[in-house]
């Protein structure tokens, strides 16, 4: 398994220091996150903060949406009724060969293949 792709809560923890988000970082030395997941992140902040967000995530390899992604995504919506955004950042992971990193127990069963839940709130 390759370095883990991390899902938006995970960095919305580090972007306010937890402990918990900071440690699961530390683990790794290459941190992945998939468009959606910085989308997302953007989505979240008003326009004028923007940019020192993008600056403070420009660390991470961001993996774009491609074919592949796509067709993965669309077999994760129909086997299993994951909203179709959080299936495309689980088909983003598995494409790639890596875990998803992420403490959303909702959408994202702990005993589900690929997902590693570090931590609670």
């Amino acid at each position: 398994m390759s370095d883990p792709f991390f899902d938006t809560n995970i960095l919305v923890d580090w972007l306010k220091n937890r402990p918990q988000a900071i440690a699961e970082l530390s683990r790794y030395n290459r941190h992945r996150i998939s468009r959606i997941v910085w989308t997302e992140l953007m989505a979240g902040e008003a326009v004028e903060t923007r940019s020192h967000i993008a600056q403070l995530l420009s660390p991470f390899q961001m993996v774009e949406l491609d074919e592949r992604i796509a067709a993965a995504a669309a077999d994760i919506r129909y086997r299993s009724e994951m909203r179709l955004l959080d299936a495309y950042i689980l088909a983003t992971a598995q494409v790639n060969g890596a875990i998803l990193i992420t403490r959303n127990t909702k959408d994202f069963p702990a005993n589900m293949p690929g997902i590693r839940i570090p931590y609670t709130l």
